[in-house]
């Protein structure tokens, strides 16, 4: 079977190798038209090492593919500039180039030329690219990991894999910006003794972190940036079909607390919607209550949307063993406006009456 020396790598291929190599990066023509057009006949059953394929012609100081690639990123008129470059600095394979573009730039004062075709930079591309990001299952990150390449002046495959975390980061904090401000997320806190999680809404999006109000009492703070990788915690967009689904009034539930001498054996902490309950001891008990529901309305008193001193106060006047409750499980009651679950507590606290 034809092999063809790959002026890219030095390696002599089959046509079948190569457009599985270039696969997602350029098209079956496309990958045709270089396989006839720019590689050479490799010697049957020789497999030419790119080393070997840099120096092919002592007559000639070019190095295979620099032509092709100076064309590609646009520095096709300053191709004797940098091989004269290569010559002075040793270098002898076109990797060698890629990894020290910032610098031949630097050294020589190189403007992009105004280059046209197939390969201009508008259709950028790095060679191996695209099968790597789906091997690593990130093949959807492929046009935001090329603009930042392009932005960045790194060409190579391989300078990509050695700051990869930085990328992710870069482009993970760049989508961030543009789509979590002022949506609602579920903030998961993975590590340490507040494990859990809760809903937010996303202030704003900065290099300093990511700033978050609660939603269940307007408690703002700043989240470190990797909140977006799930290192100590885990930022989730919440979609818009979860906000609001079903009705409030399905949500609610009436019940009795139990209290004897010792007390109602509950551990509350005050929101918006009244008291979450964080832990029900086994003594005395509540038939009526969860872990992880909120007590909306006590003794016909209402709770919801009250000040953390109002609560405490209708919560302690109408405190006794027997006292009717409104409650309700609170993460689900926390994807409704405030002023919805007023109404319809307000509205079964009357038909309590």
């Amino acid at each position: 079977m034809e092999r063809r020396v790959d002026p890219e790598d030095g390696r002599a291929q089959t046509l079948d190798e190569m457009l599985l190599k270039y696969k997602g990066t350029y098209s079956k023509a496309e990958i045709e038209a270089y396989f006839r057009s720019e590689c050479q006949l490799a010697s049957e059953g020789k497999r030419t090492s790119a080393v070997a394929a840099a120096f092919a012609s002592k007559d000639s100081s070019e190095i295979n593919g620099l032509a092709e690639w100076l064309r590609e990123v646009g520095y096709e008129r300053s191709f004797q500039k940098v091989a004269d470059w290569c010559r002075e600095n040793g270098a002898v394979l076109l990797e060698e180039v890629q990894e020290n573009w910032e610098q031949v730039r630097s050294d020589l004062g190189l403007e992009q030329g105004s280059g046209t075709g197939a390969h201009d930079e508008q259709v950028f591309q790095v060679a191996g690219l695209s099968a790597w990001l789906e091997e690593i299952e990130l093949e959807d990150y492929l046009e935001d990991v090329l603009e930042w390449c392009h932005q960045h002046g790194v060409r190579a495959l391989k300078e990509i894999q050695t700051r990869w975390e930085e990328i992710l980061q870069e482009l993970k904090f760049k989508t961030a910006k543009e789509q979590l401000p002022g949506k609602r997320v579920s903030v998961r806190v993975l590590k340490g003794k507040w494990q859990g999680s809760y809903m937010a809404q996303v202030l704003e999006v900065a290099s300093t972190g990511i700033q978050i109000r609660h939603l269940e009492d307007d408690f703002e703070e700043t989240l470190p940036l990797d909140a977006l990788g799930g290192g100590k915690y885990l930022l989730e967009p919440v979609d818009s079909d979860e906000e609001a689904t079903g009705d409030v009034q399905e949500l609610l539930r009436t019940g009795r607390l139990r209290v004897d001498a010792t007390g109602a054996g509950l551990q509350l902490r005050w929101v918006k919607l009244g008291y979450a309950v964080d832990k029900v001891e086994r003594k005395p008990g509540q038939d009526d209550i969860r872990e992880g529901d909120v007590v909306l309305a006590v003794g016909g008193s209402l709770l919801t949307g009250l000040d953390e001193d109002t609560v405490e106060e209708r919560f302690r006047n109408s405190f006794g063993n027997g006292v009717g409750i409104v409650i309700g499980c609170m993460s689900e009651l926390m994807k409704h406006p405030v002023d919805r679950i007023v109404e319809h507590v307000s509205a079964e606290l009357r038909r309590a009456a």
